[in-house]
């Protein structure tokens, strides 16, 4: 009788809420930042949106100081598979485009993009307290480590 009872109550007992799926909608909005590119003074800007079907678009434009000076561009789109793993495609200036993949923790956004016949890329978007979002670009190393070649500290200009 007591087997029943519990069976009964399993089948009547609520479901647990479902887990809210992840978003990247806490990055969205157009950014400024500066900071330091390939050891260089650099200044940058970011508009990251809402995209079609649920993915989130990126657009992004570097400038670095000296002698010659260096504008790079890019736009990007990203997208939450079944999983909850970010995946999405970046397409630059120079004419590369590269798959991305990554994840979202809390107030971090990392992706890592690259193959290993050329190079492996890992960037990540923290949003710090203040509203401050920090983005850091390393490349794989061949002994494992990362080495930074770009860090930027942003200021959200709008929403």
């Amino acid at each position: 009788m007591i087997a029943l009872w519990w069976a009964a109550a399993a089948v009547v007992a609520p479901a647990a809420p479902a887990a809210e799926a992840p978003s990247l909608a806490a990055w969205h909005g157009s950014w400024a930042g500066d900071g330091e590119a390939f050891g260089r003074p650099a200044t940058a800007t970011l508009d990251i949106a809402p995209g079609e079907g649920g993915a989130t678009t990126l657009t992004y434009r570097l400038r670095i100081a000296g002698a010659p000076p260096v504008a790079y561009s890019a736009e990007a789109s990203y997208a939450f598979d079944a999983k909850g793993r970010v995946r999405g495609k970046w397409t630059d200036s120079y004419g590369r485009t590269r798959a991305v993949v990554g994840g979202i923790n809390a107030a971090k956004w990392w992706t890592h993009w690259g193959s290993a016949d050329v190079e492996i890329g890992r960037s990540t978007y923290v949003l710090e307290e203040g509203g401050r979002l920090v983005v850091s670009d390393s490349i794989l190393q061949d002994d494992g480590s990362w080495r930074v070649f770009a860090m930027l500290r942003y200021t959200r200009t709008n929403r």
